[in-house]
């Protein structure tokens, strides 16, 4: 059984700011490079895919992997802030990803490099890379049917 999974948005929920409204203006935040966890087989108890923030792929459980020419990737994103910025992260909930035959996969939010607070050195128009991994937890057969996944994830991001 072959799964296809990739994570075709990021969603980000608010820009939060600890100083004036006029500096949160000046940030933006540009989705780069989507999570994707490539093709793989769950197998017969499901398991998990592991995306690093440097985008090594591994599986635990049943799941095995598979090299069918779907990349799978770290998110990445750029930001753009003033010089001196301060910018902080936080997480959103767990994301459902639903699948086109039906099934549904949990997927959590892992680690980013560089890990946060970021200190933006060098002024927009200048970008600095964010880079985030992601945990897919794999279902059985019948939880996880074969097919395409898609999902949402969120990040709050604090400007200080």
């Amino acid at each position: 059984m072959i799964v296809l999974i990739t994570i075709p948005a990021i969603l980000f929920a608010q820009i939060l700011t600890g100083t004036t409204q006029a500096k949160s203006d000046a940030v933006k935040i540009t989705n780069k490079q989507t999570l994707q966890f490539g093709v793989f087989a769950s197998g017969t108890g499901g398991g998990k895919i592991i995306i690093a923030a440097d985008g090594a792929r591994s599986v635990t459980g049943t799941v095995t992997p598979l090299n069918f020419g779907m990349n799978y990737s770290a998110a990445i994103l750029e930001i753009e802030a003033p010089a001196g910025s301060i910018i902080s992260f936080i997480n959103g909930p767990d994301a459902v990803l639903t699948g086109s035959n039906g099934g549904t996969m949990s997927m959590q939010i892992g680690r980013s490099n560089p890990p946060g607070p970021i200190y933006i050195t060098n002024g927009s128009p200048a970008k600095t890379e964010l880079d985030i991994g992601g945990i897919l937890t794999v279902g059985n057969t019948v939880t996880s049917p074969p097919g395409n996944y898609s999902g949402s994830f969120y990040i709050s991001f604090i400007l200080e």
